[in-house]
């Protein structure tokens, strides 16, 4: 972070200044990171503060909201406030508002980490970025990202992720983007926002997040996305898709199993657009950051050439070599229907020789809607000509149960609860006529060590 007098800190808070100014160099919103020359917000008063350790550090302060207790040292070394949160959101405020980057916010059901990757690895090129690392997209990550800013810095590009109405709007307010990007709206977090609707509109809370200005980059073939109100956005609306007439346009679309081909119809110009990747998914990523970049002013050729270099991030649906000369395909990152369904269509697309495999782990945020989208599921997986289930989950069991209901073999479908079973069963049904999609989650880490197994590359 930039090196900031802590008096200039304590101004801008509208707080009492200390006697002997001196330099912070670190600001942290956790009690437990006490250092040298730092300031630690006292958010979580569920963790109670080391003495012992305090006193070790030179030049480090506090500030809190708790009452301060006799035994406590260092007394002059605690700031306090009435409400350590609104001082906390004063001070993200005044940090961010020191530097001029021009931040970009990516949000999605599904699609977003790849999307923020693209931009961000196409960027540093020429620039300096900070973004999010891998998904790591929650809040709590937030405070760290912006820390790193300094005078440097050009572009900021993060993920915008939410789990509950309002998230989206309190990681605009942290970074400040002035362009947005929604990436598609699928299912997930009904859980929390209870509807598809009230779903929708949490993620159209990037508007406000932009204040309603700026430029927003949309999904034109998104039926989730035409149903936004952006009649009081003041922006500019940017759009890019592939079956519907789009600003940035995909056709004539090649898949492999490791890149994808298309051309892209952009300012009344046509390019050919190559980058790594498998699946559809990978166009509309590809359309997303092509249309951002063209909105910073790079030129379309250049970004179209660092984005051929494009190196895709882990676990999203990636090609390996498995036992007994298996294919596999990993998608362990994140699962929720519309992940899915881009993966089985990764899955439905390869050879169609071999034996198609889907196993599925849990589906998590689904709440009441969880029985509904299994039905689903089953469905899809049966009209994609999926041969064999596996699902390695109690709740996803009831994808099996469709799945035979709607005509799937019975004898195809397999219900696996142990670990141990489950790796015994992928030695038996794994050879080198069969691919298999695994679709689970990064929290799924018991299934993910025998996929690890499975995986020979």
């Amino acid at each position: 972070m930039k090196r900031i007098s802590l008096n200039s800190i304590l101004k801008a808070l509208n707080l009492r200044l200390i006697e002997k100014d001196i330099i912070i160099k670190r600001v942290k919103d956790d009690i437990r990171k006490l250092g040298t020359n730092t300031l630690i917000f006292h958010l979580n008063k569920d963790q109670e503060i080391n003495n012992d350790e305090f006193r070790k550090y030179k030049d480090c302060y506090i500030i809190t909201d708790q009452p301060i207790l006799k035994t406590y040292i260092n007394k002059d070394k605690y700031i306090y406030v009435d409400n350590i949160n609104i001082a906390y959101k004063n001070f993200l405020n005044y940090y961010r508002n020191l530097f001029n980057p021009t931040v970009i916010a990516v949000t999605g059901t599904c699609g977003k980490t790849t999307t923020k990757e693209m931009i961000a690895q196409v960027l540093k090129h020429k620039y300096k970025v900070i973004n999010t690392k891998g998904s790591k997209n929650n809040l709590r990550f937030h405070h760290d990202y912006l820390m790193k800013f300094n005078e440097e810095t050009e572009y900021g590009v993060f993920e915008t992720a939410i789990t509950h109405p309002g998230h989206l709007i309190l990681n605009c307010e942290i970074f400040k983007p002035q362009i947005g990007i929604i990436t598609n709206i699928g299912i997930d977090h009904l859980n929390w926002c209870k509807s598809l609707n009230n779903y929708i509109r949490t993620k159209a809370e990037l508007l406000v997040g932009l204040k309603n200005k700026g430029h927003i980059i949309i999904n034109n073939d998104d039926e989730n996305i035409k149903k936004i109100d952006f009649s009081n956005y003041k922006g500019k609306i940017l759009t890019f898709g592939i079956n519907s007439k789009a600003d940035y346009l995909g056709k004539e679309i090649e898949l492999f199993s490791s890149k994808v081909i298309f051309k892209l119809v952009a300012n009344k110009e046509e390019y050919t657009v190559e980058v790594s990747g498998n699946g559809i998914h990978t166009v509309y990523n590809a359309l997303a950051t092509i249309a951002c970049l063209d909105t910073l002013g790079m030129d379309l050729e250049e970004a179209i050439s660092y984005l051929s270099k494009y190196i895709p991030i882990r676990s999203h649906t990636q090609i390996k070599n498995g036992i007994n000369g298996s294919t596999i395909i990993e998608d362990t990152w994140s699962s929720n229907p519309t992940s899915l369904s881009a993966a089985l269509d990764v899955l439905k697309n390869m050879d169609s020789r071999k034996t198609k495999i889907a196993v599925i782990g849990k589906i998590s945020y689904l709440g009441e809607y969880k029985t509904d989208f299994y039905k689903r599921i089953a469905k899809e997986i049966i009209n994609k000509k999926i041969d064999v289930l596996i699902t390695i989950d109690n709740d996803a069991k009831e994808i099996g149960k469709s799945a035979i209901k709607y005509g799937m073999n019975s004898n195809n479908v397999y219900k696996v609860n142990k670990k141990d079973d489950l790796y015994n069963l992928l030695k038996r049904v794994l050879n080198k006529n069969t691919i298999a999609l695994f679709k689970t989650s990064m929290l799924d880490k018991s299934s993910n060590e025998i996929i690890n197994r499975i995986i020979e590359d």
